[in-house]
């Protein structure tokens, strides 16, 4: 009997020490976590990664007491919330243990993580594009030494199945300019002057792919639903350069190994890959936004703030004015979203304006307005109201722009006016305090005796002219909807 006693224990101590050993061997912590990075401050922040089925995984912060402990699923992951305090610059530690295996994270801020995503306007670095150099490139790298901005580039990629793991040459990294070089300058820009501003840790996590639908970025379950789209998708004929048009094929690469993580916020650069699919895109985007913020980082009411596409001359027969309408529209449709107008810094010939330094600045302001409290900054662009006619003349009147209108010294450009035939012809466009008691904007043409409906900017390509007094743009407009 003490023999049978004796194997049975000795059984049950192999069958421990095996599975200690197994587990040492696979403990996994994704790249997104690692040393060097920047947590979402005061947020219950989710936690996971991989082990051996049934294994136990502890982790033990330096700003938590004890340890919290998750069992890998039969799948081998596991998850674990942990509480952050507020952001500060002391840096933590994460110990994550199973068995005999440790891994260990130093270096950690707290602060606010934005995640960058869209397509090759958000991707652009500072190195620029073959068709296009990046304006004022080497004033920002010259100035950028902060070492309380830390970055996380995911490589491009793409898979057919929802994937665990992520392409990424290394795991964070400080924000100097052998760094900053190679990271989105809209997304670097956008962090500066939110770091400059609050003066705690920005983490910025970039996942972008140039020519990338916004279907791409969306799961097959969502795209199901949605039912728009052929999801019967085979390796063999991705194309490799233009996977990215297709849809779930970045979501599965290049989002899914990262979720659920906790952020403050999204921005997002995209929409030229979809500019022939105006009326699509109204629906789709907004569902995207949602399914983003409710599935993918679990925060219904997180701040996404978005570009809006820039004037080029698309020579596929679109209208590119029509899916800015569309872009425009959604901050109304859609609660705690904003848009940065690019319609003064578009170029006729190149999809990749230069001018990338002040898109990341008009993001900025959106998320030091609406986010980080500072109402002074004023965000948006005059929006096109009401119109009346008097005399031969329109007369528009405008919301966001409190303090008046101005061209800054520019010849007004882009205004068209259509009589009952819709029929446009270039106008003429005027600053006046008009009869409602605020500064307006008075349009007309000699062509068109009785006006009936004005544009502006309703075209392709427009070099934008029209501002508020804060030098935000006005977005390209129509009064009709013809």
């Amino acid at each position: 009997m003490r023999r049978i006693h004796f194997a049975v224990i000795l059984g049950f101590c192999v069958q421990a020490l095996c599975a200690g050993a197994a587990c040492a061997q696979n403990l996994e912590i994704p790249p997104i976590f690692s040393s060097g990075m920047v947590l979402q401050q005061q947020a219950d922040v989710t936690l996971w990664g991989r082990a051996d089925a049934g294994a136990e995984v502890s982790v033990k912060t330096t700003w938590t007491p004890g340890k919290l402990r998750a069992t890998a699923e039969e799948d081998g992951k596991w998850y674990v919330k942990v509480a952050t305090p507020q952001a500060g610059y002391d840096p933590q530690t994460i110990e994550f243990k199973c068995g005999k295996e440790t891994v260990e994270l130093t270096d950690v801020l707290i602060g606010d993580v934005w995640f960058l995503g869209g397509q090759s306007n958000m991707q652009m670095d500072f190195r620029g594009n073959p068709d296009q150099p990046t304006e004022n490139a080497q004033r920002i790298l010259s100035e950028c030494t902060h070492k309380g901005i830390r970055l996380f580039r995911v490589n491009n990629g793409y898979s057919l199945e929802p994937s665990d793991t992520l392409d990424t040459d290394a795991a964070w990294t400080y924000a100097d300019p052998e760094n900053v070089k190679k990271f989105s300058v809209v997304g670097y820009v956008f962090g500066e002057r939110i770091h400059s501003f609050t003066d705690i840790p920005i983490g910025l996590v970039l996942s972008a792919h140039g020519g990338s639908v916004a279907e791409a970025w969306l799961d097959r379950d969502v795209l199901e639903e949605f039912g728009e789209f052929d999801l019967d998708l085979k390796k063999e004929e991705m194309d490799p350069i233009w996977y990215a048009m297709d849809p779930m094929v970045l979501y599965n690469k290049m989002l899914a190994p990262m979720l659920p993580l906790t952020v403050k916020g999204i921005i997002w650069y995209q929409g030229e890959s979809n500019v022939s699919r105006p009326e699509q895109y109204s629906r789709l985007f907004p569902l995207l936004i949602d399914t983003w913020r409710t599935k993918y980082f679990k925060n219904p009411d997180l701040p996404f703030f978005y570009v809006q596409i820039a004037p080029h001359e698309y020579q596929d027969g679109s209208n590119s004015a029509e899916l800015r309408e569309v872009q425009l529209k959604t901050m109304d449709k859609v609660a705690n979203t904003g848009m940065a107008v690019t319609l003064d810094v578009g170029e006729r010939n190149v999809i990749h304006p230069a001018k990338k330094e002040v898109v990341g600045e008009r993001l900025s302001y959106w998320a030091l307005n609406k986010v980080y409290g500072q109402e002074a900054i004023e965000c948006r662009g005059p929006e096109f109201k009401s119109m009346e006619v008097k005399n031969g003349h329109a007369y528009l009147k405008f919301d966001y722009a409190p303090n008046g209108l101005s061209f800054f010294g520019n010849e007004p450009e882009g205004f068209e006016v259509a009589g009952e035939d819709r029929v446009f012809h270039p106008a003429k466009a005027r600053i006046v305090p008009s009869f409602w008691g605020n500064e307006g904007l008075e349009v007309w043409s000699d062509e068109v005796p009785e006006p009936v409906a004005v544009r502006y900017g309703y075209t392709n390509y427009v070099k934008g002219t029209l501002y508020n007094n804060a030098g935000l743009p006005a977005s390209s407009f129509r009064t009709d909807n013809w």
